[in-house]
């Protein structure tokens, strides 16, 4: 199993976000996939999408990866759309980070290919996605993963962080932001700067 470790400077200036290299593999009902989309699916997908009025969900045809739930289906993959979701978190996160969910990995072994991120915490509330994603990550000092609910989870007595992001829905959907909104109360405290996987997306299709 390949394992994530702290980047040289040089490869760090190479690394394009949205690259995620843990394996594929399956623990309980969750796999993680390689899957491709060829240019007649992409033609056809991109029509349904600009027929709905939703072109940020376009895609290109190209090799990706996939994060599968047996009965929820696809809940994460590195596609444009999830790469443009996250882009907020990679780029304005720095120095102490956590993140609530930890999914296909993508975002972290971004902030780990970064100089400027020093640590980061990543709060799960699925036991078999830890099993999965986790042991990628294994070896660089900078990441603590915990099995926990960020909706409940409470870091020691006056710690803060620089950064906090929170990528723990499914699917897009206004029916999200109340959630968010509560998110945004409990962690307020703990960090003067945080973000939500897909709100600025939620708010554009509203307009």
């Amino acid at each position: 199993m390949a394992i994530a470790r702290r980047l040289s400077p040089a490869k760090t200036a190479l690394f394009t976000f949205g690259t995620t290299s843990v394996p594929d593999g399956q623990v309980g009902p969750w796999a993680i996939e390689t899957f491709d989309v060829t240019e007649v699916e992409a033609k056809f997908h991109n029509l349904r999408c600009d027929l709905a009025g939703r072109r940020l969900d376009r895609i290109e045809p190209g090799t990706y990866r996939r994060l599968r739930h047996a009965e929820r289906g696809v809940v994460m993959s590195n596609t444009p759309m999830e790469i443009m979701t996250n882009r907020q978190a990679y780029r304005d996160a720095h120095g102490s980070v956590l993140i609530n969910g930890l999914g296909l990995g993508m975002l972290l072994e971004g902030l780990l290919a970064k100089p400027t991120v020093t640590a980061v915490r990543v709060i799960e509330v699925d036991a078999d996605v830890i099993a999965l994603t986790g042991p990628h990550f294994a070896a660089d000092p900078r990441v603590t993963i915990i099995h926990a609910d960020a909706d409940t989870y409470t870091p020691a007595k006056g710690e803060r962080f620089d950064y906090v992001w929170h990528d723990i829905w499914d699917t897009i959907s206004e029916a999200n932001l109340a959630h968010m909104t509560r998110l945004a109360r409990r962690y307020g405290q703990r960090t003067t700067c945080q973000g939500f996987w897909s709100r600025e997306m939620i708010h554009a299709y509203r307009r």
